[in-house]
């Protein structure tokens, strides 16, 4: 069955949902998807703004995580694996198909997950006209804050950061990337500030990221 069909019928069912999981995109319906909203982007691996036992994560304990966030997902929302990288580190994330149908708690149990799993951030994209673009920080001072951002980028040649790849049928792959304003924080009373403090947030992720790749080698 197409999966541009499925994601026009509701879902009713957790066990139906479960045996979809995880799905295979077209790449119509992952434009679509991109260009309406109604999906988010969550991850279980390393997080560097976490202390260095929290972050030193081995991948059979990534792996381990993993696993366990596909199982709070899977009975709820159809998701498609992502291998994607961000701040200079490689993950293996989920892009989550939301229902929009209840989003203010769609976006709760996002962001709880994020909270779960100790990441850095989620992404959540709510299907509204305009698309309303957030990546919601999910741990540390930043937790419960927030950036906007405005649509997307295709991707393609040499990709180095801040991209996704997902596989689409038959055998293909979309590499995008989203657009946020990281100089423009909304703060946990919804005031919308101008700051540096991302920025600054995300060098030094990368150079912990960079840190920990060396420590491997």
């Amino acid at each position: 069955m197409m999966l541009s069909f499925l994601l026009l019928v509701p879902l009713i069912s957790g066990t139906w949902i479960s045996s979809m999981n995880p799905i295979t995109f077209s790449n119509t319906t992952l434009i679509n998807l991109l260009n309406n909203g109604g999906y988010a982007i969550i991850s279980a691996g390393r997080n560097p703004s976490l202390s260095s036992n929290e972050f030193i994560l081995t991948d059979v304990m990534i792996q381990e995580s993993l696993g366990n966030l596909s199982n709070d997902l899977t009975n709820t929302f159809l998701y498609s694996n992502v291998l994607g990288k961000y701040d200079g580190a490689i993950e293996d994330s989920f892009l989550v198909v939301l229902h929009n149908q209840s989003p203010d708690q769609e976006r709760t149990i996002i962001y709880e997950l994020g909270e779960k799993y100790h990441q850095d951030s989620v992404i959540y994209v709510k299907q509204a006209s305009p698309v309303l673009q957030q990546l919601i920080y999910t741990t540390g001072p930043l937790n419960g804050t927030y950036i906007e951002g405005e649509g997307f980028k295709i991707l393609s040649g040499n990709v180095t950061d801040n991209y996704s790849n997902v596989h689409l049928c038959p055998n293909d792959v979309l590499t995008f990337t989203l657009n946020f304003d990281f100089e423009h924080m909304i703060t946990r009373d919804n005031s919308r500030i101008k700051t540096q403090q991302l920025l600054e947030h995300h060098a030094r992720n990368r150079i912990l990221n960079h840190w920990y790749r060396n420590r491997l080698d």
